[in-house]
């Protein structure tokens, strides 16, 4: 083989080297970039969930706040227990929780909050003239049938509830 031949032949497997080394870059640069675009999707896409997570929380929250305040339910052919609650007070905070647990297999009784920070809570505070921390209870027809102030256990709430509601336990 001639000088020029292998000289020609060296420069087309350098060539034929730096092209594979180019195309193996590429490649690399390729999978490298695809795999950071796929990360880039997935955590965009798991952001997305979780905000939209976060948004049916929050709403179905509300929505069982605004159930919790809704008064319009004494009277409507349900008892009802009524607490007039003040949401800064830690003995309403805890006689809410204890309230919740004695109702928690009764669904026959409805349990509301008069907020007495709202008008409407402030309210029936005044026509009844109780203090926070009070308990109304009212029969299916609406009727202020009882009356307890002070923190209750559930099993005096369920006693309260067996004596003035005969028949909705």
């Amino acid at each position: 083989m001639s000088k020029k031949r292998r000289a020609k032949s060296k420069s087309k497997q350098a060539a034929t080297k730096a092209s594979a080394q180019t195309a193996g870059a590429s490649t690399s640069a390729l999978a490298f970039l695809t795999s950071m675009t796929r990360r880039r999707l997935v955590t965009t896409a798991v952001g997305i969930v979780a905000l939209l997570l976060a948004a049916v929380s929050i709403h179905a929250y509300e929505s069982g706040q605004q159930e919790l305040h809704d008064l319009g339910v004494i009277g409507q052919g349900v008892p009802v227990i009524v607490q007039i609650h003040d949401p800064n007070c830690p003995t309403c905070r805890r006689l809410k929780k204890l309230v919740t647990e004695a109702l928690e297999s009764n669904d026959s009784v409805l349990y509301r909050l008069a907020n007495i920070r709202t008008d409407e809570g402030k309210a029936l505070q005044n026509k009844y003239s109780v203090p926070h921390v009070t308990l109304l209870y009212f029969n299916a027809d609406g009727r202020h049938v009882h009356t307890t102030t002070g923190l209750q256990s559930p099993t005096q709430v369920r006693r309260a509830v067996n004596r003035y509601f005969v028949g909705a336990t």
